[in-house]
């Protein structure tokens, strides 16, 4: 009965003790902060190319997994894009808009990440055709997850800065 009684102690205290602050899925690390960042960079590079050139359509899947999905908001209506779809719908874009150059980067970037799971929350500005003016800004909430390939995105939710929806200023500041 001693034996009994003294297991079930050492049972409830292992149950009720915190999990270990050293574990990979209780802390962020700065090397996954950094990779995360770098995936969300790779997002946006893969979608740039310069005039004379073409995007790689190909290769912008690589900064997500297979089964991404691609969420934007189109006048309150929100349209969702596999990442296959959504790369179609950017080479259809791209053709019929006649955009001889393209460019996405981050103005502001705030991750929150748990584990193997991830967000990303980032103000961004795109260059079509120029890199003196900026043709649009919007924020976007990328959610990532790491695989045995590092960190890629599952899914992206966005929206464009309007007069209407002006960015918050806490996604202007750095």
């Amino acid at each position: 009965m001693k034996i009994v009684h003294a297991s079930l102690i050492l049972l409830l205290f292992t149950a009720c003790s915190s999990p270990d602050k050293n574990t990979s899925a209780a802390i962020a690390t700065n090397t996954d902060e950094a990779a995360i960042k770098q995936a969300v960079d790779n997002a946006y590079k893969s979608l740039g190319f310069s005039a004379g050139t073409q995007p790689a359509f190909d290769s912008i899947q690589y900064a997500f997994i297979p089964q991404a999905q691609l969420i934007n908001f189109i006048a309150d209506t929100a349209q969702i894009l596999s990442i296959g779809d959504f790369v179609k719908a950017y080479k259809n874009y791209v053709e019929t808009s006649k955009v001889q150059s393209f460019s996405e980067e981050e103005i502001y970037g705030r991750t929150d990440q748990y584990g193997k799971i991830a967000q990303r929350i980032s103000s961004y500005k795109t260059y079509i055709n120029r890199t003196d003016m900026p043709a649009e800004r919007g924020v976007n909430s990328f959610q990532l997850i790491k695989t045995k390939d590092g960190w890629k995105v599952s899914s992206i939710i966005w929206d464009i800065e309007s007069k209407n929806l002006p960015i918050p200023r806490t996604y202007l500041l750095q």
